[in-house]
Formats: structure tokens, sequence, C-alpha cells
């Protein structure tokens, strides 16, 4: 109240702000990766969404996420940062086969599609690729897209087998003309090259020929076969007769060739030549086998001539001493007498 005055003074002490910083590594992400957040600047830190302290910490955000970190300093003040994460979406990546089942040997087209880039299990690296499995397989293609994430794939094509057909010959070698039965077997369906679609068929060749049957099994998928059948040709026998023309009572050599074994008609049997002694004119089969079992026949005929019926007379029959009488042949064209006389009529 005198109007005096005294005078104090106080320091205040200001603690700077930290200045905190955060990064991320990596800042760009495929869905389902992890990123790592750092952060520096301050002595203590706290990341919102409830993730927790610490200067380093993992995420796995789903979706681009921008996270903040709050620091403290030792005096206790505090400072910000922000960092984002870029979250990249998977491709969609999809596989198909043009043909999904297959018959072995055959190939199938594999497609991919939904990205930018292709890995195929099997080394391929481009959309589509040709494979040619021998049994049923599932591929993988991977897919990746600009950002460098992947996806994946498969496709599966089924393999069935192709059908073991065989064909076998009954018999396997015949003679010109006759015929052979071929069958086939193995499988459901069968086609032969001379047109018939039955397991067995029956053919008659003309020449030694190789047959093809293509059996086709419920799956769709082939198999060949082949059969032979040899054909032999049929002997050219030849019968001749020596002489061909004989009087009754008189004999003939028949004698054949051309084959290698004979036998003859009328129970002659068996033999190359055969002698015969026909009472009447003749015809002889002979039927000739080759060394292959085929058989070719000939004919030859011997003609029988009758024996001429001759008769002699006398004209007289009775004579005397010193007197002649003729004698007259008749019946045949030439005649030969006792006396040596070769006319018709002698005297004596």
């Amino acid at each position: 109240t005198a109007g005096c005055t005294g005078t104090a003074t106080i320091n205040v002490t200001v603690n700077p702000l930290p200045t905190v910083t955060a990064t991320a590594s990596p800042t760009s992400i495929c869905n389902g990766a992890s990123s790592v957040l750092t952060a520096s600047g301050a002595n203590t830190y706290s990341w919102s969404g409830g993730l927790g302290s610490g200067a380093s910490i993992t995420v796995t955000p789903s979706s681009t996420t921008t996270y903040t970190v709050t620091g403290t300093s030792a005096a206790g003040c505090t400072g910000t940062a922000t960092v984002s994460v870029t979250v990249n979406s998977l491709p969609t990546v999809s596989a198909t086969a043009d043909l999904t089942t297959i018959c072995n040997g055959a190939t199938s087209v594999l497609t991919a599609s939904g990205t930018d880039n292709y890995s195929w299990s099997t080394g391929g690296s481009t959309a589509s690729i040709t494979v040619t499995p021998s049994s049923t397989t599932t591929y993988t293609v991977t897919g990746t897209s600009i950002a460098g994430c992947t996806g994946t794939a498969t496709v599966n094509v089924t393999v069935n087998p192709l059908p073991t057909v065989t064909a076998t010959a009954s018999p396997t070698a015949i003679c010109n003309g006759a015929s052979s039965v071929l069958t086939a077997s193995g499988t459901d369906n069968y086609n032969w090259s001379t047109g018939g679609s039955t397991a067995s068929i029956t053919v008659t060749p003309s020449a030694t020929t190789t047959y093809t049957v293509t059996g086709t099994s419920t799956a769709g998928c082939t198999g060949t076969a082949t059969v032979s059948v040899t054909v032999n040709s049929l002997p050219t026998v030849t019968a001749t007769a020596s002489p061909t023309a004989i009087c009754n009572g008189a004999s003939s050599i028949l004698t054949a060739s051309g084959a290698s074994t004979y036998s003859w008609s009328g129970g002659l049997g068996s033999g190359v030549s055969k002698t015969v002694t026909p009472s009447s004119t003749t015809t002889y089969t002979v039927t000739g086998t080759s060394a292959a079992g085929c058989t070719g026949t000939a004919t030859v005929s011997v003609t029988v001539n009758p024996l001429p019926t001759v008769t002699a007379t006398a004209s007289p029959t009775s004579i005397c001493e010193g007197e002649t009488s003729v004698l007259t042949a008749s019946g045949a064209d030439n005649y030969s007498w006792s006396t040596g006389g070769n006319t018709a009529s002698i005297t004596v």
C-alpha cells in the first residue's frame, strides 16, 4: 500500500517435439504377403490400429493401408508419422484343355488366362502349350501380374490307353481257291482293310495277302494289327497214256507229272505211273498233290479197239491129191496166212 515493488524470475524449459519418421519394407506387396514397418526419431513408439508398440512391426494388410505411429521422446514429447503399404490383388488365373480326354500318343492344347505372364509345370512360358502325356496328368500354371503377384491354376488331361489288338488266320496258308478265317481280338469294335466290321471275317485271296484290322475301344482309342495269309498255287498236273489206243487185251502205261504225289481213280492207287488193261475205252483221272498240300487233277483216255472176228473158208473143202482149193478170209482188213500169204484169198 506504500507503493513499494519487488521482482522474481522463473525459468520454463521447452523440450522440442521428436521428429518421427516411418518406413515400410516393402512399400508394395501382393495380397497375403507382409511388410515390415519401422519407426525412428523417438524413444518409444505406439502404432495405430491396435498394432502395439515397438520400433518395428510386421503387417499383412488385405488392402492398401496407411499406418500412423506416435513416437515419444525421453522428455515425454510426442510426434507422429504415417506410412502406407500398397496391396496388389492376386491375379485370378484359369487353365483349360481343348481336349480333357485323349488317347495315348495324342496331344492336347492347354491355355491359361487371367494375367500377363505364365509358367507351366512343364517348363513352358507361353499362354498356350501343347502336351502329349503318356498317362493321366495334372498340369499347374503360375500366372504373374505386372505388379509381380502370382496366382495358380491346374488342369487335368485324362489319357486312355490304346487297345492291344491281335489278329490271327486259320489256316495261315491255303491253296488257291480255298478260304481262311481271320479273327481279331483285344477291343470292342473292328474295321478290316477288306471292309469287314466283325471280329471274324472269311477271305479267299488269290495271292499271298497281308490284312490289317483297326480295333476301336469304347473310349474311342484305336490299335492295329496285321495278319498274312499265304496262298500256295495249285499244281498243274498232266497225264499221258502210252499208247493212247490199244487192242482189247493189251496194256497201256499211264504217266502223271507236275506234282509231288499222285492218286489215280478207279482203285489204281498211287504212283507216277500205272499200267492198265481196260476192256473198253476208259478215261482215267489222276489227282496230284504238291509239297504244300495243294491238288490238281488231269484226265487221260485209253481207247480200246475190239479184236476183229476173222473167218476163213475153203472152196472146195475137200480135194484129191494134186488138186487145189481157194482159201478165203474175211472180217478184217489185212491178213497173214500161215503159208506166208497176205491176201484175203490164197490158193493151196
